[in-house]
């Protein structure tokens, strides 16, 4: 993996280690991922709730998938 130097305020950097400390001490990129991963996620979130008919699609996929019975086999 390549590295690339980013400039940051101290005061961001700092918050970047906090939340890396309460992710369980990952790296302070990997809690960068995690963050932009959470604010896409909560996008989303938000695109679905603007739009019912994509959100009614979304709930009942998701219940078709809740209620998929598979075996599992060991």
């Amino acid at each position: 993996m390549s590295q690339t130097t980013i400039r940051v305020s101290s005061e961001t950097r700092d918050s970047i280690a906090a939340l890396a400390e309460e992710l369980g001490g990952v790296p302070l990129d990997e809690a960068l991922k995690i963050a932009l991963w959470e604010r896409a996620a909560l996008l989303a979130v938000e695109r679905l709730k603007a739009d019912p008919e994509a959100l009614a699609e979304y709930q009942a996929e998701a219940h078709e998938w809740a209620e998929l019975d598979v075996a599992v086999i060991d």
